[in-house]
């Protein structure tokens, strides 16, 4: 049976339904401490969501990046310069300035040398969808999921989502590339955001939320963080997605952006203007009393 993307989603909206309602199945095994934050949290909620995904019955393959990295560089070849030619083929390993967004020059090197493949923290998904047949002719059937975990119980500010430079950076380059229409519909980046509390020592999943990237509403977007990476900063469960094309995602992603540079460099010139400006009269009264 073939998928397409909009039915994938649905079969995952369906699985995440019936597991919310079956407490048992709600139980995150591995993350026992409450206090455990960030990555250290990260890492058993990523394992909990794959392990849900792999329960489906469906010919979806499911993998951790690196997993897939492996089987897709066995199905295609052992030399470096033939690796890297069928990664431009890709639209999640085709190199745009010095990055990709899924997979490292280390970890192509690694490979190579017959070593296993790590994990990389700038991933631009924590697990990888691949809902073709083959390896190397279905090579961008890929789905990224990128999951965000969230104690209820605990007041934070909206996570790191993803970089708004590295996004425009990443399409700048693809939509200039030959034949980009004919893959742009295949782009595909998913949030899978995990609400849990902890009871009796216990840490249960609370609620579940996915969202496409390129449906959202960017007029609804809190902030891009300026001054932490560029981070676009938003809770999962507070995204709105609206009807549009990936076009329109991209193009209201940089209206965005622009204004919201605008706003920051205007700030911050204000701020330091007016540092440099007490600094200055300071200085001046030191002298006057001299």
């Amino acid at each position: 049976m073939d998928f397409e993307p909009k039915d994938i989603r649905k079969i995952i909206e369906a699985k995440f339904g019936d597991i919310l309602r079956e407490t048992e199945k709600r139980k995150v095994m591995q993350l026992e401490r409450r206090d455990a934050y960030g990555h250290e949290a990260g890492i058993p909620i990523e394992e909990w969501v794959k392990d849900c995904l792999g329960e489906i019955d469906w010919e979806i393959q499911v993998y951790f990046p690196n997993v897939f990295l492996e089987k897709f560089f066995s199905n295609t070849d052992n030399d470096e310069s033939k690796l890297k030619e069928a990664l431009q083929q890709t639209w999640w390993g085709f190199k745009f300035g010095r990055d990709r967004l899924l997979v490292t020059e280390k970890q192509i090197k690694e490979f190579v040398r017959g070593n296993p493949l790590g994990r990389w923290q700038q991933e631009a998904g924590d697990i990888v969808l691949f809902y073709g047949r083959d390896f190397i002719k279905d090579a961008n059937d890929v789905i990224l999921l990128n999951v965000k975990s969230h104690y209820i119980e605990r007041r934070s500010r909206a996570p790191n989502i993803m970089s708004a430079e590295r996004l425009l950076k990443f399409f700048n380059e693809f939509l200039n590339r030959d034949g980009t229409y004919k893959i742009l519909e295949k782009v595909n980046l998913w949030f899978i955001g995990v609400d849990y509390a902890t009871s009796n020592d216990e840490t249960i999943v609370t609620n579940i939320h996915t969202r496409d990237l390129f449906l959202l509403d960017i007029s609804k977007l809190p902030q891009i963080n300026f001054d932490a990476a560029i981070q676009i900063q938003w809770h999962v469960k507070d995204m709105v997605e609206i009807e549009q094309d990936r076009l329109a995602f991209v193009e209201n992603l940089a209206d965005t952006f622009m204004v919201q540079w605008k706003n920051h460099v205007r700030s911050k010139k204000e701020k330091y203007d007016s540092l440099a400006e007490n600094l200055k009269g300071l200085i001046d009264r030191l002298r006057n009393v001299s």
